[in-house]
């Protein structure tokens, strides 16, 4: 019915590399643990430099959907700001896909996936079959990730 512990069994056992003891959250005080500044820190600071141009593109495409799209409602009106927010949404789905399929190239596969390929296609049905979204502008919002490209591209 119950159960006996042997507590000289649960010692924690020291390992043969020397920086063993120095652990990430030995570093950190109790206030910075849970601080934002450090989350924030810690995801700019990647160190592979594929992914990081990744997150760059897809933050600059993001930025920049999001600013058009505001000034698209305001100007012209709510269904052709949607339209193109959400264009340019699957658009940055897409680019994900893409990129995800060129970075298993040698390792995985042989050839680039050709499942992205399905998002404009379901872009442009499901813009033509609904109310709310138009064709023209979630098309031209799908291909805004080609400026951001461009734009990454261009400052180097």
């Amino acid at each position: 019915m119950f159960t006996t512990v042997n507590s000289e069994r649960n010692k924690n056992k020291q390992s043969l590399n020397k920086d063993a003891s120095i652990t990430p959250l030995n570093n950190l005080g109790p206030e910075s643990h849970f601080s934002l500044d450090n989350h924030i820190g810690n995801f700019f600071s990647i160190k592979d430099d594929y992914l990081k141009m990744q997150v760059v593109i897809f933050v600059i495409t993001f930025v920049i959907s999001i600013f058009l799209s505001i000034l698209a409602i305001i100007s012209i009106n709510l269904s052709f700001g949607l339209s193109f927010f959400i264009g340019s949404v699957v658009g940055i789905f897409y680019l994900r896909l893409l990129s995800k399929s060129i970075g298993n190239l040698g390792k995985s596969s042989t050839g680039v996936s050709k499942i992205q390929l399905l998002l404009p296609v379901f872009l442009f049905i499901a813009s033509s079959k609904s109310e709310f979204l138009e064709i023209l502008p979630a098309i031209i919002g799908f291909f805004l990730y080609k400026p951001a490209l461009i734009f990454y591209f261009s400052r180097s």
